[in-house]
């Protein structure tokens, strides 16, 4: 039996558009319900092309749809959401949607009975009934059923934890984590210490320019919440996730952000690199005195925890610094020329760096060190933030006659148009990139065109038995392989906090510290050991000869659509590089 066809009978009540960030552009109808817009938010992070469910209210119940998108122009991805009155097909009421929405995510009959507040053989009774007017067997039919015919009902009867990771449940997780829900966050906080759940708080750019990124690091860090959950928590705790949405460049956001967090007391707070370009949030954290993670990749802030150990002791960041993107850069150089592998025509280096104080990399003795290999610099080039003609820097460069180009950006469609530009400009040379094209989005906007693109990272996953069980994971959640830094950059730091509670023994700032800057991890990204001073990691093999010391600082070149390693040696081969045709 057959009741998909049961759409037809749905007609359009309203219809907008929602974005990251919960802005809402209604299209047609009335206005949609805060709570929907939520529910949009959450759909963008689970990264489906399209979601359809029951949504309850205390009124008539919506059909709802919704698709994702992204215009001609548009930076960032927005939901399309369409509702209309729900017609429940074959008679089924509403309780029933309940009941069965909670059997397809895997609930007991005891379970679904106490989260609606009935008997188990009320609930024993309704599944019969469901089973006659569907057509089913058993309890895996229903569920196949009701999943294959978007009878699920959001938000779920006694909320998503402890159940089965359905696209739908996911949905409304990361709808909840958005939410800040004010009152539930203070009713958590104020519970005894060993009562409450730990809360962590994650800072994220989902808004503006950074959106690859900042989806990633959510993702990446509700799976290792979720994963972590499954195992029990922290000593019987379960982990809370809270994000806090912001603009990366946008200051008032970004402050606003992370003074939510700080309002809804959580244990700590992880990021990515948003701090470097807001670096007031490092004086926000010291104040606040809880773990502060973060992915600057930015010296300047290794040297202030470094200085004043006494103030920021709570800041870690967890990824070496910019500086050895140039050490690791002269020495692909190196290694380019000894590999016979790509013959240079003059040995110039042309350069490209974002007007951005943490993505300046090519100062401090950088002209000398190349020099120093028998290379120099013609020409270098400062790219303004979403002010840099593309097409005058490419022609530029090509006409300077450069055997590699060296682009310091990291915003994916601004790269992308770079590279595609250069092509076209009859460029024949390697062009190398600073993190950016590792960024999942920059293979998506050139497709083939990519291939012969070199990247660097100072983080990245390496290969091991856990970081393939991640790779499955990530991709059977959220329909995409994570990118191969800041997905599981984020989990490691969720994963480095929950280890650190673990062997504290609480969640009291200084102790979980202690065990951060004193104990040595070993996470998807390679090795973090923090107590070199500065409290970030060592970097394989520019900062430390031993491989089990440092994360290592991947080079890699896009190949047929996919990242082969080539640097350093003992995790790649230069041998594999494809050299361009000159």
């Amino acid at each position: 039996m057959a009741i998909s066809g049961w759409n037809k009978y749905m007609m359009s009540q309203s219809e907008f558009t929602a974005d990251h960030h919960g802005h809402a552009t209604v299209l047609m109808g009335t206005a949609p319900v805060a709570e929907l817009i939520q529910l949009a938010r959450g759909f963008l992070l689970v990264n489906r092309t399209e979601a359809q469910f029951i949504f309850r209210t205390s009124g008539p119940w919506l059909a709802v749809r919704m698709e994702r998108h992204r215009g001609r122009g548009d930076q960032q991805d927005h939901a399309l959401v369409s509702t209309s009155y729900a017609v429940l097909p074959l008679g089924i009421t509403k309780r029933e949607i309940d009941v069965l929405t909670l059997v397809s995510l895997g609930l007991t009959n005891i379970e679904i009975a106490e989260r609606l507040g009935t008997s188990p053989r009320t609930v024993s009774t309704q599944i019969e009934r469901l089973l006659q007017k569907l057509d089913q067997r058993g309890r895996a039919g229903l569920a196949a059923l009701a999943v294959d015919s978007n009878l699920l009902a959001l938000p779920v009867p006694g909320g998503v934890d402890g159940v089965v990771p359905i696209a739908a449940v996911g949905l409304e997780k990361f709808a909840r984590m958005l939410a800040g829900n004010h009152d539930r966050v203070s009713a958590l906080a104020a519970l005894p210490p060993m009562r409450r759940p730990i809360l962590l708080g994650t800072l994220a750019s989902l808004s503006g320019n950074a959106t690859d990124d900042g989806e990633e690091h959510v993702r990446g860090s509700a799976l290792a919440v979720e994963e972590i959950n499954a195992n029990g928590g922290i000593a019987g705790r379960p982990l809370e996730h809270i994000v806090a949405d912001a603009d990366l460049f946008s200051p008032t956001d970004v402050r606003g952000a992370m003074q939510r967090l700080i309002d809804a007391r959580v244990d700590a707070i992880t990021t990515n690199y948003i701090s470097a370009e807001n670096p007031f949030i490092l004086d926000m954290a010291a104040d606040y005195g809880h773990p502060f993670l973060h992915l600057d990749t930015f010296e300047q802030h290794v040297d202030l925890v470094r200085d004043q150990p006494e103030r920021y002791w709570m800041i870690y960041q967890t990824c070496p610094s910019e500086k050895y993107y140039a050490m690791a850069f002269r020495r692909f150089l190196q290694e380019l020329e000894d590999s016979r592998r790509y013959t240079p025509v003059n040995r110039r280096v042309a350069i490209v760096e974002m007007d951005s104080p943490s993505t300046r990399i090519t100062g401090n003795g950088f002209e000398s060190a190349l020099s120093s290999v028998g290379w120099s610099i013609c020409s270098k080039v400062s790219a303004p933030f979403r002010q840099t003609d593309w097409r005058k820097i490419a022609r530029k460069i090509s006409a300077s006659n450069p055997d590699v180009v060296l682009v310091a950006h990291f915003i994916p469609d601004e790269i992308a148009l770079f590279h595609r530009l250069l092509k076209e400009h009859g460029f024949t040379g390697l062009v190398h990139y600073v993190y950016g094209a590792s960024i999942p989005r920059f293979k998506e906007l050139l497709g083939p065109l990519a291939d012969g693109a070199v990247w660097s990272s100072v983080t990245s996953r390496t290969d091991s038995a856990s970081a393939t069980k991640f790779h499955r994971d990530y991709l059977l959640r959220y329909g995409i392989e994570p990118g191969p830094s800041q997905a599981s950059a984020a989990y490691d730091q969720v994963q480095l906090l929950a280890w650190s509670w673990a062997r504290n023994g609480s969640t009291i700032p200084s102790g979980t510290c202690k065990v951060l800057r004193e104990e040595t991890y070993r996470g998807l990204n390679g090795i973090y050991y923090f107590g070199s001073g500065g409290q970030s990691p060592l970097s394989y093999p520019d900062g430390t000869a031993d491989p089990t010391l440092g994360q290592v600082l991947i080079t890699s070149q896009i190949q047929n659509g996919r990242s082969v390693v080539i640097s350093p040696p003992l995790f790649g081969a230069m041998n594999r590089l494809q050299a361009p045709t000159r």
